[in-house]
Parts: C-alpha cells; structure tokens; sequence
C-alpha cells in the first residue's frame, strides 16, 4: 500500500516537471518569435536564434515523454493537450493571423511529436497488457501449484495414514520396511494386537472400542516420537519398527514399557478399561528379506503369542534378533 502510494507521487511529480518544462520552453520559444518578428535580432545571430527553437522544441518533447513514461494515462492526456495547444497557437497566430509561412516546420513538428506520444503510449499500454496477463497467469499457475500440492498431500494421507487415529497404516508400515531392508542396516518389528477387545466391541458398542482405539493410538504415537516407525496396521492391531541391532533383553525393556503405557487405565463414560497386548517380534535380516516376509514372520510370531495365552511376547524364533 505504501509502496502504491509512493509510486503515485512520484508519477504526479513528473508530471508537474513536464508541465513546468513544457511551460518554460514555450515561454522561451513565444519570447525569441517575438524578437524575431520585430526585427531586433542581429543578421548574424538569427541562424543562432533559429536553431534555438528547434532545440527548444525538442526539449518540450522531451518534457512530454517524461509526463507519459511515468504517468502513463495521465501524462498522455495532459502532454498531448498541451502539444495541440502549442500546435494550434502555431497555426492560428503564425500562420494564418501573421501569414507566417516559416511556422510550417514547428507545425509539421507538433503534428510528428503528437503521433510519437501516441505510439508510445499505445506501446506502453500493449505492455502493461501483456505484463498484467502474464502476472495473472504465474499467480494462476501458482495457485494450481497449491492446489495440486493440496491434492497430493490429501492423497498421501488417505493412501499412507488411518484415517480414525490418524496414525501412518499397514501400507505406509510395508513401504518403510522396504526402505529399511533397502538400507541394509538391521531392525526389528514389534506386532502387536489388543487381547479380547472384541468383547469390548460385543459389550459397550463399536463406538466405545473405537474410542479406545484412538486413546491407545495416541498413548502409542507419543511414546514412538520419532525414535521408531509406529503404525495402526490393522482394526486393533499396531506395529512399531525398530532400527538398529537390538538384544532379546532390549526388545522385552520395551515391551515391559508398553505393557505400562497400555494397562494404563482408560476413562470413558461406559466405565474404566484396561487392556494387555499380545507382541510379535521378528528381526531383519534374519527373519526374512521382503516387507512380506518381515511381516509374516512377525503376524506369526504374534499368533503364537497369542494360543500360548496372550498378554506375553513371542519371538519369531531363537535367531530373530541375530
């Protein structure tokens, strides 16, 4: 707004010095006619004084110019007025008043400069055109930049991400398994599953165990941060991906923490819950070489956790974590 503002002053300010320039100049130029016309000019000098009006008239232009490059509209309509002004004087009082026949050139002049200013406005205009439509056309472009931006980022989330805990999905978990194996490194995969919650869902609704879903998600998310990959990888099942060389007594550690972070009590309105975990664990790249093999290995794991009693960890096998 204040650089607007600024710009609109300057413009103004320039066109008031090609009012004043263009005013000085046909002073100077209505003075040097005068003595002239009432012959008090030496012979010798009038080749001077002649050529003084052509600069002069040259400067008026200048002057106009001036008005039109930094006032456009404005300056074009006062500058040629003032040059049809100057053009008619030339015509009436020289010319046909005095019978003048050496006005002809500064007529032929003021025409040729009136049809400069409207070549040069009417350039200008053509490039203010032309500038505006490729203005609109980069913010244009911009905006669909965002909004295909927006799109993938609501494409991303719907293909990668659960929508009712918002925690990354089983395909997300796939895909970083890959990127883990493509690594090279080791890690190690915790599937878990909540044991009997489809009681939960049979006894109080399947908005109760939703509500719990989310609660344990977000107890969930917290704890991984950013230290381990965790994902909603099934209705009650989550998965977490631990990278790096873990022991057998590292793996129960965590465990033990999230047994703590779960049995943690849950207020809702149908009552207090509590829920135990059943815990899968297999190990790359012992347990296998794909993110399908990774996972069947781990969903095994957890199966046997789970006919073995529930509520306890199981590995793989002996050589899970290597």
């Amino acid at each position: 707004m204040a650089a607007d503002k600024k710009k609109q002053t300057g413009a103004l300010w320039a066109t008031i010095l090609g009012i004043l320039i263009y005013i000085a100049v046909y002073a100077a130029t209505a003075a040097i006619n005068r003595s002239l016309q009432s012959g008090t000019v030496a012979p010798d000098k009038l080749a001077v004084v002649n050529s003084m009006n052509g600069v002069f008239s040259q400067i008026q232009v200048l002057g106009i110019v001036i008005m039109i490059v930094f006032d456009r509209k404005r300056g074009f309509v006062i500058g040629t007025a003032l040059q049809v002004f100057g053009l008619v004087n030339v015509v009436i009082m020289q010319m046909i008043v005095r019978h003048n026949t050496a006005a002809l050139p500064g007529a032929v002049t003021g025409v040729v400069s009136i049809i400069i200013y409207i070549i040069i406005f009417n350039s200008m205009e053509r490039n203010r055109k032309l500038h505006d439509e490729v203005t609109a056309n980069y913010e244009q472009l911009i905006e669909q930049n965002h909004m295909i931006e927006a799109k993938d980022k609501a494409l991303t989330q719907l293909a990668y991400y659960d929508r009712m805990t918002n925690l990354p999905n089983g395909e997300f978990f796939s895909d970083k398994i890959q990127e883990f194996i493509d690594n090279g490194a080791p890690f190690a995969v915790i599937q878990m599953n909540m044991d009997n919650f489809k009681q939960i869902n049979d006894n109080f609704g399947r908005e109760c165990g939703d509500d719990l879903i989310k609660t344990y998600a977000d107890r969930f998310q917290k704890y991984c941060g950013d230290k381990y990959t965790c994902a909603r990888t099934g209705g009650d099942e989550l998965g977490m991906i631990l990278p790096g060389k873990y022991t057998e007594a590292d793996i129960m550690n965590i465990i033990e923490q999230l047994r703590a972070l779960f049995q943690e009590p849950v207020q809702m309105q149908q009552g207090s819950f509590s829920i135990t975990m059943s815990y899968g664990i297999c190990g790359y790249p012992n347990d296998g070489g794909t993110p399908e093999n990774i996972m069947l290995a781990a969903n095994t794991a957890l199966y046997n956790a789970k006919i073995a009693g529930k509520n306890r960890p199981c590995f793989y096998s002996q050589n899970s974590l290597g």
